[in-house]
């Protein structure tokens, strides 16, 4: 027997003093809430109310007992509600981050989360974004941000949001002086870039931006954005950043000459996730945000 459920079975009758309104007040029918009530006499051994037409009276052992079964319930409530609040206190909300996002923007969007987190705890990862969605289906992270294109399904996600992207050449190279850069003057470099197992259908949209100038990608491997500045000062590549404070000596800021290159980013759930709507929402305003001041600034 569900003493607990059944105790409050009892405090509900005691109460409304009838038991149709108590089963109202439950919200269940009369015929279970009596045969709990009868349950609850049997298990107890002893007769709670005296039954009339009218309604229905507590015993002298209702009487007595009535107490101490309302000091249970609201004990049972404050246990519940001890757990929940170290459920909230310890709960830890994993968000995955793909490279190519810019370091203040992951900063931002951790903070974003932060603030819904409660007194919980927030754990950023960076990782591919192939491993974001494996991650994400298997409920080892509860939100990510993916480049997209992507096969997400059955995740929950947001519309695409794009951020505009900067070509970092060399310096000395004559494609520092075009702004904007034709993709067909970088010639002589390699392409600074995370290699293609990490978003393979995003990785050949670039391709194909490139191919449609005449232009095949010769890739170096740069895992992130560190790595692409450090070869693109040594004169050996070209890279494209959504970073719009990213630069170094003998680097060069330019323009890409097709628009169509963008960081398409989407903000997923896991499916197992219990995050409400709004903290995905949040996260690609920030996003949002991040690409309209990088718009300003170019």
């Amino acid at each position: 027997m569900n003493l607990l459920l059944h105790l409050e079975f009892f405090i509900a009758v005691a109460e409304e003093q009838h038991f149709g309104r108590a089963a109202a007040r439950l919200g269940m029918t009369q015929p279970p809430l009596s045969q709990g009530v009868k349950k609850l006499e049997r298990e107890l051994g002893v007769t709670l109310f005296h039954r009339g037409s009218k309604g229905v009276v507590l015993t002298a052992s209702g009487q007595a007992l009535l107490p101490d079964a309302i000091d249970l319930i609201g004990q049972a409530q404050r246990f519940t509600d001890t757990a929940r609040r170290r459920q909230a206190h310890e709960r830890t909300l994993r968000v995955g981050v793909m490279p190519k996002v810019p370091t203040a923007l992951v900063a931002d969007l951790a903070a974003t989360v932060r603030s819904f987190a409660g007194s919980g705890r927030v754990e950023v990862s960076i990782a591919p974004s192939a491993d974001l969605v494996d991650q994400l289906g298997s409920g080892a992270l509860d939100l990510g941000v993916i480049e997209h294109p992507a096969l997400v399904d059955p995740l929950t996600g947001t519309d695409v949001v794009p951020l505009p992207l900067t070509l970092l050449v060399p310096a000395s190279h004559p494609a520092a002086a075009q702004d904007p850069c034709g993709l067909s003057r970088l010639t002589g470099l390699r392409f600074a870039s995370p290699p293609r197992s990490d978003g393979p259908a995003a990785y050949d949209l670039l391709g194909d931006a490139f191919a449609r100038v005449g232009t095949d990608l010769d890739v170096i491997n740069a895992p992130d954005d560190r790595w692409a500045l450090a070869l693109v000062a040594a004169g050996q590549a070209f890279a494209l950043t959504a970073d719009h404070t990213l630069s170094a000596p003998g680097v060069g800021r330019v323009r890409p000459g097709d628009e169509s290159i963008r960081l398409r980013l989407r903000c997923l759930r896991s499916a197992s996730a219990d995050v409400p709507d709004r903290v995905l929402d949040a996260m690609a305003a920030r996003i949002a945000g991040y690409a309209a001041a990088g718009q300003v600034t170019s």
